[in-house]
Parts: C-alpha cells; structure tokens; sequence
C-alpha cells in the first residue's frame, strides 16, 4: 500500500472529526452556550437540570434534555414568565443562571460567600450534597414514618437511595429529591401538617440561637441563665407559641424590661422578655390567646446588650410552684415546621 493511502486510512474522516468536535462542544458548554432541547446532551444540560432543581422546579438531573426535562422546563417557564417553548436559548439560560446566583446569595445574606443560614423544614428543595437542620429533619421524619435513614443533616448518596424507597412505596414521584410539596407531604403523615400543628415558633422573622452564653444555665453573675436568648432584629412581631392566657404584662427595669407570661393550654407557662415596648398594645393580663397570634415585639428594654428575646419555659407555674426547664429542644422543634 503506497504511504499516502495508509495516512488517509489511518486519519479520521471530515465526518468522524465533525462529530467529534460536537461532542467536544457538548462536554464542554455552559448553560447560555447555545440553544438547548430535546435530544441534546452534555455538561450544559445537567446545569440547566441543576438549576433548575436549586430554584424551586426539580427535574431529573442526567445529563441528556429527555422529554421528561422538556416538560419540566415548559412547567418552570409557565409559572416564572419565560417564553414557554420547552427550549433554553442562551437569553433563557444565563437567565436561569443569574436566577440561582441571586438565590445563592440571598441565602447568604448577600455576601456572596458560604451560607450559614439556618434553613427551615419546607423552605428549599432537598437532594444529594445538601446539609443543615431542614435535612436532620426530613431523615428523622422518614425514620419516624417507618422508613430508616441515618440521620446526621447530611443528603448523602445512602439518604437518596432511602428517599427513592420511601417515593417508590408511598407514591411520590421518584427521583430522590425531595420538593417543598413533597415535605409538605411528610409532614402531614408524621402528624406535624398545618392541621396538627399545637405549638409555633415565637418569633416571627430571621433569628439565631446565638452561642453558648445564650443557652439555658449558662454563667451569669452570681447565678446561673434562666432561658433561651434567641437574636432578632427589634421589631419583629413575637407570637403564643400555643394557645393560653395571659398572666403577666409588665415592666422590670434594669432587668426583663417589658415582659408578658401566658399560661398555655399544655400547662406550661411562657415567658417573653426585653420586649421593644409594653404588651399591653396587643394583649392584656386575663385574655386568651390563640396560637401564633401577635403579643408583642423584638427589643432591648431591661438589662439588655441588644434586641433578642430572652424566652422563658416554666412548669405550671410562674414563680407559683413552678420551675424552669430548658426550652431549646422545644424552641428547635417548633422552629422547623414554623
């Protein structure tokens, strides 16, 4: 065979180097590269995919733009307002990129950097690499439900396989993550849906729990601390955690500031301190009260550093043969699902 034969027998052909070079620019795309839809695959679509899921709008995460991940877009343009076509043109998809970098940093609390906020139970979608308390809770949950999963508040890839059993046998949709609708749902069946719910979390709005010298027994001078210090911004409304009546609405200077007690229904007794001014606006000593209903707001009145609220829980009753207990596994419980 004559050398130039064999060079041209050994080199790809213009098709074969075509192809390849298509294959090349899939892989290596980023989402508002091109145009995407049926059919197509590549990195770019499992970010598309990614996305997608992260916003709010879950669909499975493959790789390839199935008829399945079509629907699932023509969903997420119908409802955020985008051209609803079942395709991503590059407009579209460095919309959807800019979309989750807003998120991101919104959870973040605009900084841009890593997020320590604390996320509640229902509040994003879960699925594989997500960590943090709204996790513990959906794998205690499930536990609690009849389906174990180790529960440390990491969505391993043994949480996804135990979630995909637990969608296959209970039917919802399967696909290992688990959409706000889907919580929504678990919570009902472990008993702790809207219609079961007996107790509230106080506050309404962004908190913290702070560290360590805001917990229950921490050293204080010449005594130890009698509650839960939980940080927010002054102003935020503050609510019964359950239903009860109000025993006390006063003002201590230089110690609790403005401060009310409901006696609650379960029997035990609350209080709310440091309070921006006199409960008296919204509730008044004799009245019941229904839970989550306003009874005052964030301060820092009393001996106080900063608006938080010093909050209180008391067997029956307030300095009248009570006593104090800690209340933050209570306060962690109601947080998730308020």
């Amino acid at each position: 065979m004559r050398s130039s034969s064999l060079v041209r027998t050994l080199l790809p052909s213009a098709a074969v180097l075509a192809g390849l070079l298509v294959f090349v620019s899939a892989a290596m795309a980023a989402l508002g590269d091109r145009t995407l839809r049926q059919g197509m695959s590549g990195d770019d679509v499992m970010q598309l995919q990614r996305l997608v899921t992260e916003l709010g709008y879950p669909t499975p995460r493959s790789g390839a733009f199935t008829s399945r991940t079509k629907s699932d877009i023509t969903g997420y343009e119908r409802t955020t307002g985008l051209t609803v076509n079942g395709e991503v043109d590059p407009s579209e998809g460095k919309t959807i990129v800019r979309r989750a970098q807003e998120r991101r940093d919104r959870m973040n609390g605009g900084s841009g950097g890593g997020s320590t906020r604390r996320y509640h139970f229902g509040e994003r979608p879960l699925y594989e690499g997500r960590r943090g308390g709204d996790v513990m809770t959906l794998q205690r949950l499930v536990t609690e439900l009849g389906y174990p999963t180790p529960r440390y508040g990491l969505f391993t890839r043994r949480t996804k396989r135990d979630m995909l059993h637990y969608e296959r046998s209970t039917g919802l949709q399967v696909n290992g993550v688990v959409s706000l609708t889907e919580q929504r749902a678990i919570a009902r069946r472990a008993g702790h849906g809207e219609s079961s719910r007996d107790h509230v979390f106080p506050i309404r709005g962004p908190h913290s729990y702070g560290g360590s010298g805001s917990r229950f027994g921490a050293p204080r001078s010449g005594r130890r601390h009698g509650g839960q210090d939980l940080a927010a911004a002054s102003g935020t409304p503050l609510v019964a955690v359950t239903n009860g009546r109000v025993s006390q609405v006063r003002y201590q200077a230089g110690a609790a500031g403005y401060y009310v007690v409901i006696q609650g229904d379960d029997r035990y007794d609350y209080v709310y301190m440091h309070m921006r001014e006199s409960a008296s606006a919204w509730v008044s000593p004799g009245q019941r009260v229904r839970v989550g209903q306003q009874i005052g707001r964030v301060g820092s009145t009393g001996g106080s550093t900063g608006p938080h609220l010093h909050f209180e829980m008391w067997t029956a009753h307030w300095f009248d043969g009570g006593h104090r207990i800690d209340p933050l596994a209570a306060l962690k419980r109601w947080d998730a699902y308020s």
